[in-house]
């Protein structure tokens, strides 16, 4: 499907033009970025206004894009998203379950903005975008640099370091975060995976030089290593490793090389973090639902919980937050499924889970294979932990780099379009 079909058409004839659009946008944009890189700076009170403005317009700026620009793959796409505050709205009815309408937008404001992307990204300003997660990147830099190093999970009671090249190096300590709060790592880490996420776009649909882009692209590597998220650097490793497989200019031999060393380090990585989390809890009799810091069995638990449900709360789910319950693997402590598709289902219900996962699915295939590299880091974090489709600001700036995406291959359909002309008409005159 081509992205002029998807985007419509109707805000284009008779020469109409929505002005509002290039006035709105940069404002927002600019201080989603100020949101997200100062949020652990910026005065309680404000974090709530600051966001309900946030999500508040994007999800106005996406209703009358697709009023704009109509579309059937956008309003398909627009019911699979506005279905879910319909799911919440009968749960609540029917079963008396909690609603928060706050935590729905906050919920929901992303996919607006993939929404509103799909049908104005000409409207957005890429290369403010691009120079606005670089400049995130870079203070995220200084303020790790500034900040003391952050000890989590008992990790301060160790004198010597922690299994690990990074413990062996610097010591225990991890990168100070800089969103979500002060004891919340891996926000910050899903952060910068999100601005790493939009220079690489930037750079690969030219707007960003390939030093500028290796330079930035380093840092947050630095800082996803250094404030050491698990699930953010197997996010990481399985962008890069995604794009290196669809590339045209690597051999097959070294995609097979890359493949099996990406396997492997991403193997590495799993060991690395037990054998940390082992030491941290000293404790060297690991049982198996105790393996990833306790997900497996924390999986086991909501499997038994989802089981017992009666069918209502299974089709509609129980509400957003609803999957903070206490666990006996994380000795009686509230936490959530630390897996995206099982918090779905208990949130959301079987009906949400399909509304919600398949509103991803049509915009992941909607840019090919391009897609499939962006959404990798979505599904795969969704799998391992509380993805980063759950982290609201982060996934904002996920769909930044969305909007690059798809304003890169309009340009290059539209050069497609160009040659094809080109070349039948010179075929004619030929004739």
């Amino acid at each position: 499907m081509a992205i002029s079909d998807i985007q419509g058409r109707a805000g284009e004839r008779g020469g109409q033009h929505l002005p509002f659009f290039e006035l709105a946008l940069p404002p927002l944009i600019a201080l989603g970025f100020f949101y997200a890189a100062f949020y652990n700076a910026l005065p309680e009170g404000l974090l709530t206004p600051l966001a309900a403005l946030i999500f508040g317009g994007l999800a106005g700026l996406s209703f009358i894009s697709v009023a704009a620009r109509p579309s059937s793959w956008r309003w398909r796409l627009l019911f699979l998203v506005s279905s879910l505050p319909v799911i919440w709205l009968v749960s609540h009815l029917i079963l008396q379950h909690r609603i928060d309408f706050p935590q729905m937008l906050r919920y929901l404001g992303p996919f607006y903005l993939g929404i509103l992307a799909f049908g104005h990204y000409d409207k957005f300003p890429l290369r403010l975008i691009a120079w606005l997660a670089c400049g995130a990147i870079f203070w995220v830099m200084i303020w790790s640099a500034t900040q003391p190093f952050y000890l989590h999970s008992n990790e301060a009671v160790f004198d010597d370091p922690v299994p690990g090249w990074w413990a062996a190096l610097v010591g225990n300590g991890r990168l100070a975060p800089y969103h979500g709060g002060p004891e919340n790592p891996h926000s910050s880490g899903y952060m910068t995976l999100a601005f790493m996420l939009v220079v690489h776009q930037a750079w690969y649909w030219g707007h960003l030089s390939t030093k500028v882009m290796a330079a930035f692209v380093g840092m947050a590597m630095l800082y996803i290593v250094g404030c050491f998220s698990t699930q953010v650097l197997v996010a990481a490793v399985s962008y890069f490793g995604c794009y290196g497989m669809f590339s045209q200019r690597i051999p097959r031999p070294v995609k097979a090389v890359v493949l099996v060393a990406g396997v492997l380090l991403l193997a590495l990585i799993a060991i690395e973090n037990e054998e940390r989390k082992a030491a941290v809890r000293n404790d060297t009799n690991i049982k198996l639902e105790e393996l990833g810091s306790g997900r497996l069995g924390t999986w086991i638990e909501r499997l038994d919980i989802i089981s017992g449900r009666d069918s209502a709360e299974v089709w509609l789910g129980t509400g957003i937050g609803s999957d903070n319950m206490s666990s006996v693997i994380w000795r009686l402590k509230e936490t959530t499924s630390h897996n995206t598709y099982l918090t779905m289902i208990i949130e959301n219900g079987i009906l949400g889970f399909f509304a919600y996962f398949g509103a991803l699915i049509m915009m992941m295939l909607a840019l090919n294979r391009h897609g499939i590299c962006l959404f990798t880091p979505v599904f795969v974090t969704a799998l391992i932990g509380n993805g980063l489709s759950l982290r609201p600001m982060p996934f904002e700036m996920f769909f930044l780099a969305v909007v690059i995406c798809i304003a890169g291959l309009a340009a290059q359909y539209r050069r497609r379009q160009f040659e094809a002309d080109r070349h039948r008409m010179a075929a004619r005159l030929a004739l």
